[in-house]
């Protein structure tokens, strides 16, 4: 078996006057990467392939299996290696720390193991066992030209670095990220642990385009928009997760259970069913792995912050059929409000079974147990955001009842990941996974701020929600040519069964002054007010084709799906059936040059389901949605940058808004229409000099195009989405030292920048735009000494200045505070 292999060499576009001819957009692409440093005049001559295979960089592979560790070099140098699995069988090597040249980097891996590394002609390398004689530097000469494969990563599992080149997310399939005609951003290990994101909502922090949609300070849930405002639907491993109206079961997953975080913007109800129109967040758990590999992190910080994680991943027997893996964490810490604080217990076993080279089966399981006293306490906007008389309301205020206060979840999945190719055209998969969601959401929120500014009348809520869901997504996939088009196509068939089982009950509770809070008082049994029981079917069946010819590539799929659901009111012993059915699609052209640039356009659309009926009692239609995107992407071959530049126009109809009917002041008519329109920009590179690079910058205006006034004569037109900012922007800069006395150390910093906007739909709460820095510091101790190999510091911290600012309001009542300064000290050890 050959060990897989790095990318090749970069063949970048020439300055030549066909390069000047290029479209305007395309040369916007050009000069960022002329910015970057990373754009050449020509493609590398065998003289430049040896300056390169001479030049140093620096290397940070852990100790291991010899063939992992030449499978990690091999990457990291952006050289081709080819190698038989019988000459590292049973060998280990002590890794490679240090800044080395392609050839020192090799002969330092190999040595004393019997082996050599030899170069050819075109530029790339053999591994072959060494006569005695040759022991020596020469190990890496030159030699006839061999037979190498591409290496080629899988979207399914981890990337090296910041920068991923492929994605299944987009297409369904295993597509180049150039060749995807929508904005996908892949937020991959590195970057979580380099940023030491503690939430899925701060690993996206530095995504263009991307906002949590309750400012990131409810930290129970991960609830994300984009597109100007617009929920996204979130999936793990691609199969949807649970979600409702009418329920507080919605789970959370922990990054350190996540391989890659993935998030495709715009309608894309052609491969997923039902979804939101501002797009869908994948999130790809970990997966076991063949080589062999085990990390302990020990975690602590301000906050009473700690965190003790595992992580182990190798093959259970000699022939790599049977792989393992089990990911796992303890973790604590008290929130920034008096009183609240959070506990997590998670554990995520994985097995994978590959009999043969055209068969494999995944199973992936997961279960996670929160303990929560919410630090998301709300507090009026006066004393918060706007003057009060009284004084200003410090973040640390506890609005809420201590004693009763807390939300206990309990969650767990499991499911498979099934994979086999029937002959040399087709092949078949099928994913499934079952989710169950448990949890106990109590709270006291206020709904009444008295005349002296200070009483705030709290009401007592328990909310009870159980929710399921199961998730089966069957799809065949063939290659086939037909004249000059070489064609991708993918048919699939899901199902998705969701259960949610709601209860609330709530009464009065006891005042609070703000400013002289007292605790500890009585609670009143609760009413209950609500009991529903939600069931929905969905079944879609949809088809994919994407056809190359040279440079371009045209996409189209389309689906049509069939929704039931029923809503019973076991209070009022009412029942309410729906049926909906769409087809919805996306057509996409791309033209991918040698250089990597990649001009695209692409239209698309989605459908959402609406629960309720009109005066009439008709059920709504679902709700659609439609997007226009242009754009063009850039990443050169063997190199590790990629720009993302776009322009979309996004609209959303059957939106309810108020029937101005006489009399029928109580309901709503699907009459409201909201347009999006914005471009996004996206960054990531890293450099030859050790620097790695993370911008993004949004532009976006959210419209209320169509909506009826309300029964007092107010109306919504012309108003933008709440939380929708004008502008976004964010840039994270890390460098490796290379020097003596630094070898080992990165330092990285960040900034974050969140437009104003408005908190409510009415636009009278405006929020300002804030500016947040962050921070991280990483140093491998191994480099101080091999007794210490496979150790790391981290040093990271979130909002470094610990601004004060408040981040998000519900209403005049409800304002959240920001988080502030969170620093995290962690010592690890990977072997």
């Amino acid at each position: 078996m050959a060990l897989p292999l790095a990318p090749t060499l970069p063949r970048l576009l020439p300055r030549t006057a066909a390069a000047r001819r290029l479209p305007p957009l395309v040369r916007i692409a050009l000069c960022a990467g002329l910015a970057l440093g990373t754009l050449t005049a020509a493609p590398p001559s065998r003289a430049q392939a040896r300056q390169q295979a001479q030049s140093q960089r620096d290397y940070d592979i852990p100790a291991g299996p010899l063939g992992s560790v030449l499978n990690q070099f091999a990457q990291g140098a952006g050289v081709e290696l080819s190698a038989a699995s019988a000459l590292t069988q049973g060998k280990h090597s002590p890794g490679l720390h240090g800044r080395y040249s392609v050839q020192d980097g090799f002969l330092q891996i190999v040595q004393g193991q019997g082996l050599q590394v030899l170069r050819g002609p075109s530029g790339a390398y053999s591994l072959r066992a060494a006569p005695p004689s040759s022991l020596n530097r020469a190990d890496v000469s030159t030699l006839a030209p061999v037979t190498v494969k591409a290496q080629r990563e899988n979207p399914y599992g981890p990337v090296s670095g910041l920068v991923a080149r492929r994605s299944a997310t987009a297409t369904k399939t295993d597509t180049p990220i150039l060749e995807a005609p929508q904005t996908i951003s892949v937020i991959t290990r590195g970057q979580v642990e380099m940023q030491g994101a503690q939430t899925v909502n701060q690993a996206l922090g530095y995504t263009s385009g991307v906002l949590p949609a309750f400012g990131g300070t409810d930290s129970r849930y991960d609830v994300v928009m984009a597109r100007g405002g617009l929920f996204v639907r979130q999936y793990l491993d691609g199969i949807v997760l649970p979600f409702s109206a009418y329920s507080v079961a919605v789970p959370q997953f922990d990054p350190y259970m996540l391989e890659r975080i993935e998030v495709l913007q715009g309608p894309s109800s052609g491969l997923f069913g039902q979804t939101s129109p501002g797009g869908i967040l994948n999130m790809v758990s970990r997966r076991p792995q063949a080589d062999p590999r085990h990390e302990l992190w020990l975690q602590g910080g301000n906050l009473d912050a700690g965190k003790l994680a595992l992580d182990s991943t190798g093959p259970l027997d000699a022939d790599e059929k049977l792989l393992y893996r089990i990911t796992g964490l303890v973790k604590s810490s008290d929130g920034v409000a008096d009183h609240s604080n959070e506990k997590r217990t998670l554990i995520a076993p994985s097995f994978t079974w590959r009999p043969s080279a055209d068969t494999s089966l995944t199973l992936l399981s997961h279960y996670q147990r929160d303990r929560v006293i919410p630090q998301y306490q709300g507090l009026p906007a006066s004393g918060t955001l706007r003057y009060n008389p009284n004084g200003t309301l410090p973040r640390t205020r506890f609005a809420g009842e201590p004693s009763y206060e807390r939300m206990d979840r309990e969650q767990y999945a499991v499911g498979y990941a099934f994979e086999h190719r029937l002959d040399d055209i087709w092949s078949v998969r099928q994913n499934l996974r079952y989710t169950s969601v448990d949890i106990d959401a109590r709270g006291t929120p206020g709904y009444a701020l008295a005349a002296d500014g200070r009483s705030l009348s709290r009401v007592a809520t328990q909310g009870l929600g159980k929710g399921s869901i199961l998730g089966i997504d069957t799809q065949a996939q063939a290659p086939f040519a037909t004249g000059a088009l070489n064609h991708t196509l993918i048919m699939g068939l899901d199902y998705v069964k969701q259960r949610d089982d709601y209860r609330f009950a709530s009464a009065p509770a006891p005042s609070i002054d703000l400013y002289d809070p007292v605790y500890n008082v009585a609670i009143p049994d609760l009413i209950p007010r609500l009991s529903t029981l939600q069931t929905m079917r969905q079944t879609g069946l949809y088809m994919q084709d994407q056809a190359r010819a040279g440079g371009w590539v045209f996409t189209a799929g389309g689906r049509f799906d069939r929704s039931e659901a029923e809503t019973t009111d076991r209070m009022n012993q009412t029942g309410t059936p729906r049926r909906d059915e769409a087809f919805t699609g996306r057509l996409g052209v791309n033209y991918v040059f040698d250089t990597g640039i990649a001009p695209y356009a692409s239209y698309s659309t989605s459908f959402e389901p609406v629960g309720g009926t009109d005066y009439a009692g008709k059920p709504f239609e679902p709700m659609k949605g439609k997007q226009v995107e242009v754009g063009v992407k850039y990443q050169p071959e063997g190199s590790e940058t990629l720009l993302t530049l776009s322009a979309f126009q996004l609209t959303q109809e059957n939106m309810l808004t108020p029937d101005n009917t006489p009399g029928r002041a109580s309901f709503n008519t699907q009459a409201g229409e909201v347009k999006s329109r914005g471009i996004n920009i996206e960054a990531r590179a890293e450099l030859r000099d050790g620097t790695d690079i993370i911008g993004a910058y949004a532009y976006t205006r959210s419209e209320i195009t169509k909506a009826n006034p309300s029964a007092a004569g107010l109306s919504l037109e012309g108003l933008p989405l709440p939380r929708v900012p004008r502008h976004m922007a964010s840039l994270w800069i890390n460098h490796e030292f290379g020097a003596a006395f630094l070898n080992g150390l990165s330092v990285g910093a960040g900034v974050r920048y969140i437009g104003a906007n408005y908190a409510d739909s009415p636009a009278t709460i405006r929020l300002p735009g804030n500016t947040l820095w962050d921070a991280g510091v990483h140093y491998d101790l191994g480099r101080a000494g091999t007794q210490l190999s496979g150790y790391k510091l981290s040093l990271t911290a979130s909002n470094l200045t610990d601004r004060n600012y408040v981040n998000y309001c519900l209403n005049e009542l409800q304002c959240f505070y920001g988080q502030g300064r969170t620093v995290l000290l962690g010592l690890r050890k990977q072997w």
